[in-house]
């Protein structure tokens, strides 16, 4: 699994105490998501008592399936 950050997430990550690991596990086995506009994904996942939200893009093609731009990410309220 390869991850491209976006140039806002880079400094998000840090200021958001995001793990790398804690996002493949969002991407890989979300406990829900939905496709929104542009062909973005949004996955969640309880992740150690939070709920993280991770924005996305899948590569389309074959030589990029394994590759994940991502967008943004965040914990959000547990509701």
């Amino acid at each position: 699994m390869r991850l491209i950050f976006s140039i806002h997430f880079q400094q998000a990550i840090i200021e958001r105490n995001i793990s790398i690991d804690h996002l493949k596990r969002v991407i890989r086995h979300p406990d829900a998501s939905h496709i929104s506009f542009g062909g973005r994904t949004v996955a969640r996942k309880a992740v150690n008592g939070k709920i993280l939200e991770v924005v996305y893009i899948q590569g389309t093609t074959s030589d990029t399936k394994n590759e994940y731009r991502i967008i943004t990410s965040y914990y959000i309220l547990n509701t």
